[in-house]
């Protein structure tokens, strides 16, 4: 891990996994898309970071949550 990235804890309904982001501007995203595996492998979903950011496993590691298909008319 160097100065511009970060550790980020996915948080989901299938468990826990730790991926590596970039910082924005010295900042965690505050959310991104990536490709689900599994059942619905070949979509993908939305995450978004937790408030607070920062998890108390340290200060570099920044938690996740999913919050839904890109695109879906939740309406």
């Amino acid at each position: 891990m160097s100065d511009s990235t970060y550790t980020a804890q996915l948080v989901g309904s299938d468990g826990t996994e730790s991926i590596e982001l970039e910082f924005i501007g010295g900042l965690p995203q505050k959310s991104f898309v990536r490709p689900v595996s599994g059942d619905n492998e070949g979509e993908e979903m939305l995450w978004e970071l937790v408030d607070g950011g920062a998890s108390t496993d340290s200060s570099t590691e920044f938690e996740y949550r999913q919050a839904g298909w890109p695109g879906a008319d939740y309406s």
